[in-house]
Formats: structure tokens, sequence, C-alpha cells
């Protein structure tokens, strides 16, 4: 009892103390650190049973269509009816890419974004950054939708109405943090065993592979990896 009443007491007067003001400095190449580290053992923990092009010396952005080539072959998912999501559009290159080459009447396509550009900041780039205006990414497509706003307002509205009956590929490209944490944990009730998580910046220890590392220990998820490429950038899940 005299251990924890320490404790207790050590606890309050770092608060008092206002200790973050002294700490918060210093902690983020810590923490980039820890978070790189978690991601080298994770890498080391879950082979890749897909296509993988790691190690490459140079960074290639074509080299998701690459990844997308192998797991629709894997996956049957050009010939088959799928739900695809995209949580963060921007200019559409992947959105139309998958639109373009899944030709099933059966198959929907679900596009989310601001179209405002980031809602807060993400490393080097500033809030605002990398806005597109909706009505520029002429798709026309009746199987196509988009829903236009921050993730935590258009999400959960769409969700009430959703038909869960499609094999769902779920393509995270959000860049933050919240942004990716927000979108799986409320689209936790709705994953099946098959359905395929897609991300964009996997590698980005502190955002997408956090949230990631958050969401599957938190909500006991089960699956495996079945796709990597641009050094694990770009990563496939599939949801056993």
């Amino acid at each position: 009892m005299k251990k924890l009443d320490a404790i207790r007491k050590a606890k309050s007067l770092f608060m008092k103390w206002n200790l973050h003001k002294v700490v918060k400095p210093v902690s983020n190449p810590f923490d980039l650190a820890i978070n790189m580290g978690n991601l080298s053992k994770w890498r080391e923990q879950h082979p890749v049973k897909g296509y993988n092009d790691f190690y490459q010396k140079t960074w290639d952005y074509n080299r998701r269509y690459n990844l997308y080539e192998a797991i629709a072959k894997d996956e049957n998912l050009f010939s088959s009816a799928i739900d695809y999501f995209e949580f963060g559009v921007a200019g559409g290159q992947s959105f139309r890419w998958w639109l373009e080459r899944n030709k099933e009447a059966a198959s929907r396509f679900f596009g989310f974004d601001t179209f405002e550009g980031l809602p807060e900041k993400w490393g080097p780039f500033e809030k605002g950054s990398m806005a597109h205006n909706l009505d520029s990414l002429g798709i026309n497509d009746p199987r196509a939708g988009f829903y236009k706003g921050l993730f935590q307002q258009t999400l959960i509205p769409f969700l009430e109405k959703y038909d869960n009956s499609n094999k769902k590929l779920i393509h995270i490209d959000s860049d933050l943090f919240s942004s990716a944490l927000f979108t799986m944990t409320q689209l936790y009730r709705f994953l099946k065993p098959g359905d395929i998580l897609l991300f964009d910046e996997f590698a980005v220890p502190q955002h997408e592979f956090f949230a990631f590392k958050i969401f599957t220990e938190s909500f006991y998820v089960d699956y495996e990896v079945i796709g990597a490429a641009n050094n694990y950038l770009f990563v496939a899940i599939k949801i056993k």
C-alpha cells in the first residue's frame, strides 16, 4: 500500500510541475524510434505470403500498381463483385484504377474525402495540403459514389444503411493516425474473413502503422499480410 501511495503521489507531482513542458520538446525523436522499432518487429513477425518487393534502394510511386495487380490476381478482385472503399481519394488515381479494372455490375465504389486537404498537419504537410476539387475527378461510373467531409462526419451515417453483402477491399489512404484509427474501428463490425485492408503509407510509423497496431491489438483482429511494396509503404492485409 505504501508503494502504491508513493506512485500516486509522484504522478500528482508530475502533473503539478507541468512535466509535459519539459518532456514534450525532446519526446518526438524517441517516439519515432520506438514506433520504428515496433514496425521492424512487426515485419519480422508477419511474413508476407504474396507479392513483396522488399528491399528497394529507391522509392517509386508506381510500385503500388504492381501490388494492386498481384493481390487482384491472387484474390480474384477483377472478376468478382466487390465493395471498394477508399478513405483519402485525393486526385482519384487509385480509385479510378480499380474502377476501370473491375467491370462487375454488382460492384460498388465508395470514396470518402474532405476534398479540402488534410484536416490537420501531417509531417511536412500543413493542414489543407493535397486538396482536390471533387468535380475535377471526372468519374461518372454509376457504381461510384463520393462522400465529402471528415470521416468522423460521413462514415457513421453511411454505415447505418450499408448492405454488407459483397467482399470488401478497403483502401486506407488517409495518412493521419486519427483518420486511420477512426475508420478501422468503425468498420470493425462489418469485417468478414477474406476482406482486405490496403494501406498507402503503412511504413509511416506514427500514423497508419500505429493506428493499425492499436486497432488489431485492441480488437483482437486475426489477419495475414498478403502483399507489400516500396519497403512496406504499401501493404495489403487480409482478414482471417
